[in-house]
């Protein structure tokens, strides 16, 4: 059965190595156009030589410009190909429908796939844009529920005074008389947002801690870009997630895919990529801190002393990342090639 395909996401980065790997290290014509339109800057796309179909004896070419979407078709496609051939890519939905044991037993197997293909159920979390949505919350919450008391005489009047203090701050040339007027600014501000509470169902975050969840976010997550994809319809603790990058969105930025498919997608998507992250039920995996476990910090000289120190810092930063997208069992993590909308065919 063939397929078309919408990307949303191409890694042509990674996608060039993988062509280049699979076909014993001779990059293809396809990866090489990807580089000379890349050097030429040629935006929309290039000339490419295809051979046609013959009359007769005499064969006809001709040269079609060719955007660039076109072209990562035929890399997600000969890349797909490749790695079925070599039996390096595992269909999850394909593979679970198939298999004869348990779920627990299909998680067992996971650790041994490579590549793997998945369809489901999609999420794009995006922390940029969840932190502009909290810094103007309380704002956007300000302009919708404020139309209640907009000709109420207690408002109004708190509206003239704010003017008039603007006015009287924006006059004087003294910080700290200016200082005063902007307090009072607020304090007046304060009151509105009080009358707000008692009159409406209006929610505001408390400022300083909009700031807090901002710091927190900067530290641990800065520009990222999520991608969740759950494939089991009746499991939906196996999840699939990946970490973007924003250049590769072929819509130009994140924005514009959330304008076509929202940012919780009603239309089940696909994903291929490496796995990157596989956590067993039971960690397998030997701690660096172990080597420490059979001595006193006495026994310990002044450099292992600190370097301990050391590792259980690094251990507990640890522990924060697992709050941002490092995936738990049964969760996975991969590395995305492609994200993208298919639709199958029969070959007529």
């Amino acid at each position: 059965m063939k397929s078309i395909k919408d990307l949303i996401y191409f890694d042509t980065d990674k996608a060039k190595s993988l062509i280049s790997q699979l076909n014993d290290g001779l990059i293809s014509e396809i990866s090489r156009a990807i580089e000379d339109e890349t050097e030429e800057s040629a935006g929309l796309g290039f000339d490419v030589k295809i051979v046609k179909g013959s009359l007769g004896d005499k064969t006809k070419e001709r040269s079609l410009r060719t955007e660039k979407i076109e072209l990562y078709h035929e890399m997600l496609n000969t890349i797909e190909h490749d790695l079925l051939e070599k039996n390096l890519l595992t269909p999850i939905n394909q593979t679970f429908d198939n298999w004869k044991g348990s779920f627990n037993d299909f998680m067992d197997e996971i650790p041994n796939f490579n590549y793997i293909k998945a369809t489901g159920w999609a999420s794009f979390e995006d922390f940029e844009r969840f932190k502009r949505i909290l810094s103007n919350f309380n704002e956007i919450q300000r302009l919708i529920f404020t139309s209640q008391l907009l000709e109420t005489p207690e408002y109004r009047s708190l509206q003239d005074q704010i003017e008039q203090a603007k006015k009287t701050a924006n006059q004087n040339s003294d910080r700290n008389l200016k200082a005063k007027d902007l307090n009072k600014i607020k304090a007046l501000e304060k009151k509105i947002d009080d009358i707000l509470k008692e009159q409406s169902s209006i929610h505001l975050f408390d400022e300083d801690w909009v700031e807090r969840v901002r710091t927190f976010l900067d530290t641990f997550s800065p520009e990222r870009l999520n991608f969740r994809l759950l494939p089991l319809d009746h499991f939906g603790d196996f999840q699939i997630l990946s970490n973007l990058k924003a250049k590769f969105m072929l819509d130009g930025n994140f924005e514009n895919t959330i304008f076509t498919y929202g940012s919780r997608p009603n239309i089940k998507l696909s994903v291929i990529g490496i796995i990157t992250s596989c956590p067993r039920k039971d960690d397998p995996r030997v701690h660096p801190s172990d080597e420490y476990l059979a001595y006193s910090d006495d026994e310990l000289s002044d450099e292992g002393q600190f370097d301990k120190a050391f590792r259980r810092v690094f251990d507990s930063f640890e522990a924060f990342e697992k709050f941002f997208f490092v995936p738990s069992f049964p969760k996975i993590a991969i590395s995305p090639i492609a994200i993208y909308r298919e639709v199958k065919f029969e070959k007529q």
